[in-house]
């Protein structure tokens, strides 16, 4: 029996993304207009060779490493944005070197606010069997980045939480963990700042901390989506000694200063985390 595997694309901001037999652009797409109205989008598949393709909507949510996560949208499911999209034509056939417009509409509904995500798929139809008996079908993901603010001259509020502070020794230092909460309707790049003192308050080390996306694009800070809680984490390389110290964290969220976090922690050979999240919780409102 084959393995199935699906390929997903890494979501890349790019303009155009080519893999497979087809090439798509753009791959994210902003949306703005009034609610209620049927709102227009498109992008374009242009196949490399003969073949077809499925277009399906999903929903996105990023998961704790800062990735984007996948799921089919669902009508039944009020909070899908499968009850916003629809999609003109659903499958196309095309010969090599021809390409197609894709088109849809979206009604962003009256009590929509914020920023929200959602995907137009596009799959190949005819999966390719590669080396070991592994057949391998590559799925595109479109973004769609919907902008609902009701007033576009007032600013959406901001609010943050960071909690679940946690370390341990590793081979070349110590690493520092937390979990930070983006409970605002608008995304935001995170820049956080990990400090250690000692208890004469002087600085011993420090460090960013960044979510393990963030550090595998070697990106200078964190993309946090509305309504997301994602981990971040880093290493001081320095050879700090076991004891007392203070941390404090100085979250910079879309530019904005959040509540610097503060905790005394001792550092010993093995994990230790924060004693009481509610207490590790700073919450930020602008």
């Amino acid at each position: 029996m084959f393995k199935i595997i699906l390929a997903l694309l890494p979501v890349v901001f790019c303009q155009l993304l080519q893999a497979g037999e087809f090439a798509v652009s753009p791959m994210v797409i902003n949306i703005e207009g009034s609610r209620n109205k049927n709102i227009p989008f498109e992008f374009t598949i242009k196949a490399q060779k003969r073949g077809r393709v499925a277009l399906n909507i999903y929903d996105l949510n990023q998961i704790e490493t800062g990735h984007m996560g996948f799921v089919a949208g669902s009508k039944s499911n009020k909070d899908s944005k499968a009850n916003w999209i629809k999609i003109k034509d659903r499958e196309f056939s095309l010969k090599a070197g021809e390409f197609v417009v894709a088109k849809g509409v979206i009604k962003i509904p009256q009590k929509a606010n914020g920023q929200h995500l959602a995907a137009i798929m596009v799959e190949e139809k005819q999966a390719k069997e590669g080396k070991d008996g592994i057949t391998v079908n590559v799925r595109y993901a479109v973004i769609l980045k919907i902008d609902a603010k009701k007033n576009k001259s007032k600013r959406i509020r901001t609010k943050t939480t960071f909690d679940n502070l946690s370390f341990s020794k590793v081979e070349g230092g110590w690493e520092f963990s937390g979990y930070f909460n983006n409970l605002s309707k608008t995304e935001g790049k995170l820049n956080a700042e990990l400090q250690l003192r000692n208890k004469k308050k002087k600085l011993i080390g420090k460090l960013d901390l960044k979510t393990l996306s963030a550090w595998q694009r070697s990106e200078d800070g964190s993309m946090v989506y509305p309504g997301s809680r994602v981990k971040i984490f880093g290493t001081l390389p320095e050879n700090i000694t076991t004891g007392a110290y203070q941390v404090r964290i100085k979250n910079k969220f879309n530019e904005r200063n959040q509540p610097i976090f503060r905790r005394t922690v001792v550092l010993k050979e093995e994990i230790g985390t924060s004693p009481d999240q509610a207490e590790a919780n700073g919450i930020a409102g602008s």
